[in-house]
């Protein structure tokens, strides 16, 4: 198995269990978590081969991640308690990273330049949470004010810049810490981005 397949499995685990605790925190029957943990998992890496055109994505053909979503989603069942927070958003920032760098890597060996690269990991990043968080009726992460979709695109740029210079494991694991790292310290220092508030003292 090589690096990229172990990346694929890795994020499509670690968003299958943040997907499942998000939804027994809004209290989901066993199917809804089932569903949110399927969405959170997938969503990202179906959007990522229909943009880099490979056909049928490998998610519908793939027993292998069928069986790596089921089995997230009953550990997260059997493990649920009062530090669900702490581990779901660990899991979730695992996947923000794999499945961004995963993508940037298959983008470097397509022949991707940079803004197609940037486009397709943070869009694969981002897509499976934008339509778990739209099945829970609540504002996608990524266009709230935590640093999200820019750790993504961070460390996409940082692979940009180091994969040609060092070699492709080494840029692959330097990018993946540096959207992990942005993610999980901008959570623990509590930094987001700025926010514009509407003016509400003006009168007509």
């Amino acid at each position: 198995m090589n690096t990229i397949s172990m990346m694929d499995y890795i994020g499509t685990f670690a968003f299958a269990l943040s997907g499942a605790y998000l939804a027994i925190q809004y209290e989901l029957d066993i199917f809804g978590i089932f569903v949110c943990a399927f969405t959170t998992a997938c969503g990202g890496g179906i959007t990522r081969d229909v943009v880099m055109n490979v056909g049928v994505p490998r998610f519908f053909s793939s027993y292998t991640t069928i069986y790596i979503v089921l089995f997230a989603s009953f550990l997260a069942m059997i493990t649920k308690s009062e530090k669900w927070n702490k581990l779901m958003l660990t899991a979730d920032a695992i996947g923000l990273a794999v499945f961004a760098i995963d993508t940037g890597v298959r983008g470097l060996e397509s022949g991707f330049n940079l803004p197609q690269l940037i486009f397709a990991s943070v869009i694969t990043a981002v897509g499976g949470g934008v339509i778990r968080d739209i099945f829970l009726q609540r504002v996608p992460m990524v266009l709230r004010k935590e640093v999200y979709a820019s750790a993504a695109l961070a460390g996409a740029i940082v692979l940009w810049f180091i994969y040609p210079i060092t070699t492709p494991v080494v840029a692959t694991y330097l990018s993946l810490a540096v959207v992990f790292g942005i993610r999980m310290w901008s959570v623990y220092k509590k930094i987001d981005l700025p926010v514009i508030h509407p003016d509400s003292g003006s009168t007509a």
